[in-house]
């Protein structure tokens, strides 16, 4: 991904006997969404497979492995079974839907699966795991975008359904006893199917001689997903607490991205075109410079792997 570079070294694995003496059990959920899968490869590597519990939507067809339990994440009755029977350390939840016409069309049912999802987490296992929440830096409008980007401190002002519902999900998940809220930019690298994400969805339409039209003004403090994986698991599995917000160290417009896309696949440069969030016509609201100021996750990585 060109100068999105990945946390050199894995510092998480550097402590896997340390985890595997402790007994981690991680259930993780939402593991075929952008940020959810890297998260599980990096859990497969660095655990025992049995020691993994991974929940994936019920209509989902893959990934099948034995620790992939296909469930919706409101699913009160099989989430209290499996903390009795599977008894985890830790949750990683990246459970919920983030796509933004989606839940424009259908409020309701995103404020079920993001807020009523965190809720049902949080009355479950609170009392017993430590648990991380995967959110986005959608909490924020991006209207009036800070020097050095949004800090933990910064007041949310979301503009979408989808950033409302995580906005509300964290205030869940916030009233547990041990738990970590992870903000993200937004993540570049394959998906589980080839068919999430950014860069899946506009190489889809390059490879099809189909154009796309990119947003220059919606930027965002892009990380590859690898990056992503190895910055939450540390986060998770030391026991983090409170707000870290995870971006990338260069802002990228979509259209940026739309841009490398093209240079990747060395596409016609007439299938992209570039143009403002402000003047599209019917579509959902969409936020403007959300970059997010990543330095105190980066200091407590540093104090937790010093040199």
């Amino acid at each position: 991904m060109g100068d999105i570079a990945r946390l050199k070294g894995s510092p998480i694995e550097l402590d896997l006997l340390r985890f595997l003496e402790q007994d981690v059990r991680v259930l993780i959920t939402g593991i075929t969404s952008i940020h959810g899968w890297p998260i599980y490869r990096k859990l497969m590597e660095i655990l025992p497979a049995e020691k993994i519990l991974a929940v994936a939507p019920p209509k989902t067809m893959e990934p099948c492995a034995a620790n992939v339990h296909k469930v919706c994440i409101t699913e009160r009755g099989w989430l209290e079974m499996k903390m009795a029977t599977f008894r985890p350390s830790h949750v990683i939840h990246g459970g919920g839907v983030c796509d933004l016409d989606v839940c424009e069309d259908r409020p309701d049912w995103a404020y079920l699966m993001n807020v009523g999802g965190a809720k049902t987490i949080r009355e479950v296992f609170s009392n017993t795991c430590h648990i991380t929440y995967i959110s986005s830096d959608l909490v924020f409008s991006g209207a009036m975008p800070l020097p050095g980007g949004y800090t933990e401190g910064d007041m949310p002002d979301p503009v979408s359904v989808v950033g409302k519902t995580y906005l509300a999900a964290e205030a869940e998940i916030s009233r547990c006893t041990n738990s970590c809220i992870v903000r993200v930019g937004l993540p570049l690298g394959d998906s589980f199917n080839g068919g999430k994400g950014a860069v899946d969805w506009i190489e889809s339409r390059f490879k099809r001689c189909l154009p796309v039209t990119m947003f220059y003004d919606e930027t965002r403090s892009c990380i590859s997903c690898e990056d992503l994986a190895d910055k939450v698991l540390v986060l998770a599995l030391t026991g983090a607490e409170g707000i870290f917000h995870c971006g990338g160290n260069t802002p990228m417009s979509l259209f940026d991205i739309g841009q490398m896309v093209l240079r990747s696949g060395n596409y016609s440069k007439d299938l992209l075109t570039g143009a403002s969030r402000l003047n599209e016509i019917g579509g959902p609201p969409r936020a403007g410079d959300v970059c997010l100021n990543s330095f105190r996750l980066e200091r407590y990585i540093q104090g937790t792997y010093p040199g």
